[in-house]
């Protein structure tokens, strides 16, 4: 009997470890917006991956108040109920403000390749190194580092959602990033980086 209430005991106790780790807090107030794909509405749950008890939809603004295993996130939700959306479909900026700098970026562009890649390299400035995480525009596709800034530039590597780049260098309109698993070099556009 001894033994069974031990074990039960150990089994309570590993679980409260194991939720403590994987619950991250984050700053009070922390503003994300729904980012989902072809603007569907984004399912709120009452627990990850749990029932769904409401929906929200693209563009709407939410407070996230923790994240769960890197994978969800816990959000105010009505009347500061607490409600659970994957973090796939969140991002930290207003999808409308990236539509609109994307639009903008566009315009700059002259449309001859060489004269486009030079003014990248031309633009470049070295930062401190810091961490990015790679954002697709649609959950199922991939972000690839390329080997010079430019779509037509020759692939190296694709990354998943969520998958983290080192970046080394700032351009206008990309990123020279390091893979801190390879160690491979190349460049992803800024609009396919979350920080």
């Amino acid at each position: 009997m001894l033994k069974k209430i031990l074990a039960l005991t150990l089994a309570v106790v590993i679980a409260l470890a194991c939720t403590a780790v994987f619950a991250e807090e984050v700053e009070e107030d922390t503003t994300y917006w729904v980012f989902t794909d072809n603007g569907k509405e984004l399912n709120v749950r009452n627990a990850p991956g749990g029932d769904i008890i409401g929906k929200l939809k693209y563009g709407e603004k939410v407070t996230v108040v923790s994240f769960i295993n890197g994978e969800w996130a816990a959000i105010n939700y009505k009347d500061s109920e607490l409600g659970y959306v994957s973090t796939r479909f969140l991002i930290k900026a207003d999808p409308e403000e990236v539509k609109r700098l994307i639009e903008e970026e566009q315009s700059e562009i002259t449309g001859d390749p060489m004269t486009d890649i030079n003014a990248e390299f031309a633009s470049a400035v070295d930062v401190d190194d810091y961490k990015i995480t790679a954002r697709p525009a649609r959950v199922t596709s991939l972000v690839y580092m390329r080997w010079i800034p430019s779509e037509t530039g020759r692939i190296i590597i694709g990354y998943k959602a969520t998958e983290q780049l080192i970046v080394l260098k700032e351009l206008d309109h990309y990123l020279q990033v390091q893979d801190p698993d390879t160690g491979d070099v190349g460049y992803i556009h800024k609009k396919f980086a979350a920080r």
